[in-house]
């Protein structure tokens, strides 16, 4: 990039992260492979040190298309069909009341047409009551967590259960914690430092805290979760069921580095973390597909723009957005090309 290019460059994204009000932020951008600029903004704290490009911010949803990496490999490596009833991949029925003789799918899942609902039951999970995923499927819960009167396959809901059952099921049929698989089958072989829990974080490693913006009001402390340690080290699917539906902690220059595996045919440099097929099935529009009897307008736990954020250029990627902050991670095939934009708060 010519110097005068990246200066106006430069320029413009301070602007914008100005008008928004932002904390931090980083910026990411490859081409062809490699990670070719990095642009940073703001503090990692309030009145804190200077985000630069190996602070680590939660991701929020992109925490989903992430975690879809490790569960593609178990499904080639255990040569599961996408189209496989769920409860038979998790050892217990996952029905939807109403429609007790289908089965909710794989493909299903990974597309957002599982009829899932992200109730109060789910919610209670999160905060820690002790229900298990097998009991959010069972007796009165399992109505409360499935949308009424939508057949499953038939219409697309977003739902961060369908996104938290991604470590569940990578436990389920690894036998090891997601943190553990992840970090041995996809984090190391492409030299990237990231957890989904926070405790399991190098001690120096630059981590932001998370804000709501403009008010600079603190909502989630990242570095004191890194500090407190207390990551579990046991597999439990029935318990794990919400880390991959938002929390995995990365810089952007490395998330770029997942973008490349799914840009570029599943490999990263020297490492290979997923086949060709496998990539392709995940950037594919799932619309009227197998057990997809809709227009999901996804591929799989990933969004398909086309006209919609560039004019002319299909964008394929994930966003996330959560305790004040907003993310976005996006390619193009194309002509192999992304950016990755990282916050930890901004007026939006």
């Amino acid at each position: 990039m010519q110097p005068d290019t990246q200066a106006a460059l430069e320029k413009e994204l301070s602007r914008l992260f100005d008008s928004y009000d932002t904390m931090g932020a980083c910026v990411a951008v490859f081409q062809n492979g490699h990670v070719t600029y990095t642009y940073c903004y703001g503090t990692r704290t309030n009145g804190g040190e200077a985000v630069t490009p190996d602070s680590l911010f939660q991701c929020g949803s992109i925490s989903k298309m992430a975690g879809n990496i490790g569960l593609m490999q178990l499904v080639e490596e255990q040569q599961i069909p996408l189209d496989t009833d769920v409860g038979q991949l998790l050892g217990f029925p996952v029905r939807h009341p109403e429609y007790p003789e289908l089965p909710i799918t794989l493909r299903q899942v990974m597309t957002h047409t599982a009829s899932f609902n992200d109730s109060s039951a789910y919610s209670g999970g999160l905060d820690g009551d002790g229900r298990t995923l097998q009991q959010l499927f069972s007796g009165d819960w399992a109505a409360a967590s499935f949308l009424p009167g939508v057949k499953p396959g038939t219409k697309s809901v977003y739902s961060n259960l369908g996104g938290g059952m991604i470590g569940a099921l990578v436990e389920k049929l690894s036998g090891e914690t997601l943190d553990s698989y992840m970090q041995r089958n996809v984090f190391e072989p492409l030299g990237i430092v990231a957890a989904y829990q926070p405790g399991l974080l190098p001690e120096d490693a630059p981590v932001c805290d998370l804000y709501q913006m403009p008010e600079r009001q603190l909502s989630k402390s990242l570095r004191q979760e890194r500090a407190a340690g207390g990551a579990y080290t046991e597999p439990d699917p029935l318990h794990h069921y919400y880390l991959t539906a938002g929390k995995l902690v990365i810089s952007a220059p490395d998330l770029c580095k997942l973008l490349i595996v799914l840009c570029d045919g599943g490999a990263c440099g020297d490492a290979q973390v997923l086949t060709g097929g496998s990539v392709r099935e995940m950037r594919t529009l799932q619309n009227d597909r197998y057990s997809v009897s809709c227009e999901s307008g996804r591929g799989l736990f990933m969004n398909i723009y086309e006209n919609i954020q560039v004019e002319g250029r299909p964008l394929y990627g994930h966003g996330g957005k959560a305790h004040g902050m907003l993310c976005a991670a996006y390619f193009d095939p194309a002509d192999r090309t992304g950016a990755v934009m990282l916050t930890n708060g901004c007026n939006n």
